[in-house]
């Protein structure tokens, strides 16, 4: 049976207008997806020598095409639901994705997720869209973003626009990404807390690099508050956590200690006013970390959390012991000098110094006083001899719960 000329013409009007539907972003990112399978992965054991050439760039272009297709998504007015990421994913389909299951991916650039996270209390409502691309460990390659709207309805503004640099791995809260976005101050201003860890191929290697960022003159411009890089002990469950406030965040983390090499927990906690961040307590959960933190620290930043004699013997110490050589000493006994149920809190901590590695420290055993107050840490007193009102060891145990403790 043959189509009428009416009939014929209604098909192909219908299909012409089908396929003005398909978002070119879409078709775009679609055909990027096409390039990155067809070259596939490195054999297992180049991949911590990064991808191949090609990668990178495709990488971004699909990047630039999924935050295209989103930003018209959001502000298509033919569309009356509440916008979300099946939206998305449903274009990418339309357009010609097939989305093959995880164990089955063999190249750079999968569709890991995309998520739509909607923020309360803002005025306009704050919308928050992050993507992730897949990418085996070894490489460093822009494959997660982060992008912050502002808006109602269907019409939204793209304010802030990051690259997280690194691949997520495992979920969002779990290990690879954590964002926070700060509460409003008075004046409405906000800031965005961006927390990444790159899957490495050795165990040894895991980094944590973390940002605070505001909107700037345009999205892709945002104000740097902090950039933060730091080595990071990765068996911990979470490796790090990220915990934002009107006026601070804090990034807590496990993490090798400076002085001795052992496994142990350490805060980044930055009060952030007027774009002028500055670490406040607390530095650690435990006396032996806040220590090493203390000694890691600029005397200008240690003497806050120092209770010096006029002498300034205190600073004098930290000068020598900041030069120490990395996992050179050794915390032989932590032993508590208070009794439970106290306010305040103190300990007399016992380090013994390597000196075939730190030829210029004539002293080979310390004696730290630390004490807490009001939940805060402060180093009392170093001395060569232990001290009197605080008699006996307790030798300090290696940490076995991989569990990140809050705190």
């Amino acid at each position: 049976m043959r189509l009428s000329a009416v009939t014929l013409a209604i098909a192909l009007a219908c299909a012409s207008t089908g396929a003005q539907q398909v978002s070119p972003h879409a078709r775009n990112a679609v055909e990027t997806i096409r390039q990155l399978r067809s070259i596939g992965l490195p054999e297992p054991d180049e991949l911590d020598l990064g991808p191949p050439p090609k990668v990178p760039g495709l990488l971004r272009r699909l990047n630039q095409e999924l935050r295209a297709l989103i930003v018209d998504d959001l502000n298509n007015d033919t569309l009356h639901a509440v916008p979300d990421e099946n939206e998305i994913l449903d274009q990418l389909r339309t357009a010609g994705w097939d989305e093959i299951p995880e164990q089955r991916w063999n190249a750079y650039g999968e569709i890991e997720r995309i998520n739509f996270d909607w923020q309360t209390g803002y005025t306009p409502g704050i919308l928050i869209v992050s993507t992730h691309l897949w990418i085996p460990c070894g490489s460093d390659d822009p494959n997660s973003t982060i992008y912050v709207f502002q808006g109602a309805a269907r019409h939204f503004d793209l304010l802030l626009s990051a690259d997280s640099d690194f691949s997520p791995v495992g979920d969002i809260n779990g290990s690879g990404m954590e964002y926070g976005i700060s509460p409003p101050d008075s004046n409405g201003r906000w800031f965005l807390v961006v927390a990444h860890s790159p899957p490495s191929c050795r165990e040894d290697d895991a980094v944590l690099r973390y940002k605070v960022l505001r909107p700037g003159a345009t999205p892709d411009e945002p104000v740097l508050v902090l950039d933060a890089l730091e080595k990071i002990d990765g068996k911990f469950h979470p490796p790090f956590a990220v915990d934002v406030h009107s006026d601070w965040f804090a990034v807590t983390e496990g993490k090798a200690r400076r002085l001795d090499g052992e496994t142990g927990v350490s805060i980044f906690r930055y009060q952030v006013n007027n774009d002028q961040p500055r670490r406040i307590a607390p530095l650690a959960l435990a006396p032996e970390d806040f220590f090493d933190q203390w000694v890691q620290l600029g005397w200008n930043e240690a003497s806050q959390w120092t209770h010096d004699s006029p002498t300034g013997a205190l600073e004098t110490w930290h000068s020598k012991l900041s030069g120490l050589a990395s996992d050179s000493a050794e915390f032989e006994s932590v032993h508590p000098c208070s009794r439970s149920g106290e306010e305040d809190l103190r300990w007399v901590i016992e380090l013994s110094v390597d000196q075939e590695l730190n030829p210029s420290m004539k002293e080979d055993t310390l004696y730290i006083e630390v004490a807490k107050r009001n939940g805060n840490f402060s180093v009392e007193s170093i001395a060569t001899a232990h001290p009197k009102r605080c008699e006996g060891k307790t030798p300090l145990s290696p940490v076995t719960d991989e569990s990140l403790p809050g705190w």
